[in-house]
């Protein structure tokens, strides 16, 4: 029997507070604060304080400051002679409150209408001299800022007035941003061309297909690390001087294109902040591949998802801010967070503000604070524990960047990466993503497996990676475009791993919409539905063919689907269409059990538990030197599953869980949490087996250990 390896180290130096953080928001880009200003201070921190929150956070600046500046930063018009954030901060230590303060760096703030002069000096500019504007929260238009200009120097100042004059006990930054709308676009401003020009002693490529790709990658480059991220360490470093407050980055998701992408490698960063996903499955997705980076993360409360469009069908207009996911989704997004570790942003005061009676009359605060209630009383064993992941799931951020192919859709690339996460939860093995551009053979190691979903971009050093793991006795998994080009999108004749794989191309591009294809194993006749899109390769003579695909209307076979090769200690599977992102779309049980042939002999001896599958039942794992933790999420909407809409959970019940025992331990008692309930456990062959009667959103079994 193989015992699982418990986690050793220590907590991240973080305050316990910020680990843990239950955060209010008080949101500057809405009521009560914009654009007519509402906010009180006092009720405010009463509500925080309601909801069991141990921090708020407070606006500076959003379009308009807050309190006093005197930087050429607008003030809002109706702040007269107050000191809002002065009045917050001193109900915020009476009240035994953390104070955090957003402080927006080059977020979209210049009104075209408001005829400052200022702003068109410093706004974006197209290779024509046109301003960039963009859109936000759809109360008007702005001009986007360019952190080349003086808008760079009056950010700073403004930062430092809060950080100097203020108790604040957390930084909160978002962005930095080189623009928002026109993020992709780059900018052609005077101080931009000087700057430059006075960098690389050249002028900025027009983005009109005579660029060459050389420049391209040297302006981007340019523009995020010696512009963008440059200014967020400016920032950063300036604030350390001042004082030593920890402070945070806000970030959509790792998976973008944009400019800030890399600002983890600031090292005054004590956290960061995730905001929007889909569902609340890819929000656990998100959570983890922040915490691979090795920094505490914080995630959005209540506001997980990228809206519901359909009446409106403009991607512009962001779509029910002030009433995002309600009821008991909003529980389940809680419970989310706390399986994960983060610490929770609710979003927001504007939600409760105007509540004629108290906000905990409403279920779903009542619920959401249940769970703040439930980390706090747990907080010590809760901080304690850490996942143990089974397997690495590398996200190819190259390929976002810099891989240009119809048939390869940016939008569509997260089915690829969600659904080996799912395909792997769904076998009950947990998984951690990580990034393409910290991939080293030390992160590697602690792996036994590494999925590569769909990664088309990875250069010849990260080949040389993947294939050393393997070398030294890993597992790898990769799929369809995997490989065919390096880390600037340049394609391949062949896979960069193709000696690994045992596979050569047959043709770069892939097939696609290929109608009734079949996934056929050669140990069987079974026939599995397979990804209509498909890669077209031969297998080597010292490869293995595990699967074909089969065309049924022609009765006839394609080629190789499935390849395995044995590379020194080790054994790479080539799977050569996207199998994991039609489970992500599906949720195919003939497609998941294919999954289990593959996965389960490498696996399935060392998994840390197992778990009765349930769709919508998703298991997280962690554990500590003398705690195991099993926490249990419901994912099971009662309505047709049409994604986005409000929906009321239904229980599952009876579900079957065994936890493994590690080597030489005994299990001194067996709980669950969340109901506060004993449970009726027995011990056999190295494992605790009991039977969790009913799990409604979220139930976490506890195994103490001695």
């Amino acid at each position: 029997m193989v015992g699982i390896a418990l986690p050793d180290g220590t907590v991240p130096e973080v305050p316990e507070w910020v680990r843990s953080i239950r955060l209010l928001i008080a949101e500057g880009y809405a009521p009560p604060f914009y654009p007519a200003l509402d906010y009180d201070p006092r009720k405010a921190v009463e509500i925080a304080s309601e909801l069991g929150c141990n921090a708020l956070r407070f606006p500076s600046f959003s379009y308009v400051a807050y309190f006093p500046t005197k930087t050429k930063l607008p003030r809002h018009t109706e702040l007269g002679s107050r000191d809002l954030l002065r009045e917050t901060a001193d109900l915020c230590r009476d009240a035994g409150i953390k104070l955090v303060v957003y402080n927006p760096l080059n977020h979209p703030f210049m009104d075209i209408t408001a005829n400052d002069p200022n702003y068109l000096d410093w706004a974006r500019r197209f290779a024509d001299d046109r301003p960039m504007t963009t859109t936000h929260f759809g109360w008007g238009e702005y001009y986007e800022g360019c952190l080349n200009s003086p808008v760079r120097e009056q950010t700073i100042d403004c930062v430092r007035e809060v950080v100097t004059n203020y108790p604040v006990d957390l930084m909160y930054y978002d962005g930095a941003y080189e623009g928002m709308d026109h993020e992709g676009d780059f900018c052609h401003c005077k101080y931009c061309k000087e700057a430059y020009w006075k960098a690389h002693g050249k002028d900025i490529p027009k983005q009109d297909r005579s660029d060459k790709l050389e420049d391209l990658v040297e302006y981007r480059g340019w523009m995020e690390q010696e512009v963008v991220v440059k200014f967020m360490q400016d920032v950063c470093t300036m604030v350390r001087s001042v004082r030593d407050v920890p402070q945070t980055y806000n970030n959509g998701e790792m998976m973008r294109d944009g400019w800030t992408a890399k600002a983890w490698q600031i090292p005054e960063m004590t956290t960061f902040m995730f905001e929007a996903s889909s569902t609340p499955e890819q929000k656990l997705f998100n959570i983890r591949a922040g915490q691979s980076t090795g920094r505490n993360i914080w995630t959005y409360v209540g506001s997980h998802t990228v809206y519901n469009r359909e009446h409106i069908k403009d991607d512009e207009i962001g779509g029910w801010f002030s009433h995002p996911i309600e009821g008991e989704q909003l529980q389940l997004d809680a419970a989310m967070a706390t399986a994960a570790g983060a610490g929770y942003c609710y979003w927001g005061l504007n939600r409760l503000f105007y509540e004629p009676k108290s906000s905990l009359d409403r279920p779903a605060i009542k619920g959401l604070k249940a769970i703040f209630n439930f980390r706090r009383r747990n907080e010590s064993l809760l901080d304690s524990v850490r996942p143990a992941p089974m397997v690495g799931v590398l996200l190819c951020t190259q390929a976002i960047g810099w891989y240009h192919d119809a048939k390869f859709v940016a939008d569509a690339y997260g089915n690829y990466y969600y659904g080996a996460f799912q395909v792997l939860k769904d076998m009950g093995y947990d998984s951690e993503p990580f990034l393409d551009y910290r991939m080293t053979p030390e992160s590697l190691a602690k792996y036994k497996l590494v999925y590569v979903p769909n990664a088309p971009c990875l250069s010849d050093a990260q080949c040389a990676v993947l294939a050393r793991y393997v070398e030294n006795g890993g597992t790898l998994i990769a799929s369809h475009l995997t490989s065919i080009a390096d880390e600037y999108g340049r394609r391949r004749e062949n896979y960069g791993l193709a000696d690994l794989f045992g596979a050569k191309l047959s043709s770069t591009d892939p097939i696609v919409q290929m109608t009734d294809l079949y996934l056929r194993p050669t140990s069987s006749e079974t026939l599995i539905p397979q990804d209509p899109q498909l890669m077209r390769f031969e297998a080597n003579p010292d490869a293995t063919v595990l699967a074909e695909t089969y065309e049924r209307g022609y009765r006839k076979v394609f080629g190789p689907a499935v390849v395995k090769k044995r590379h020194g200690s080790g054994t790479a599977i080539y799977i050569g269409s996207g199998l994991e992102a039609i489970y992500e779309e599906t949720l195919n049980d003939e497609v998941l059990g294919y999954f289990h042939t593959l996965i389960d002999p490498i696996l399935a001896s060392s998994r840390p538990y197992e778990v009765d599958f349930r769709q919508g039942l998703m298991p997280e794992f962690a554990a500590s030197k003398d705690a195991l933790i099993l926490h249990l999420m419901a994912d099971t909407g009662n309505i047709w599953k049409k994604r986005l809409v409000e929906e009321t959970f239904l229980p599952i019940e009876n579900v079957r869980v065994r936890i493994r025992v590690p080597v030489n331990r005994q299990v001194a008692s067996v709980s669950l949490m969340w109901s506060n309930s004993a449970v009726q456990w027995t011990i056999k062959d190295g494992w605790a087996t009991l039977t969790v009667p009913r799990i409604h959103i979220y139930e976490v079994v506890r195994v103490d250990l001695t």
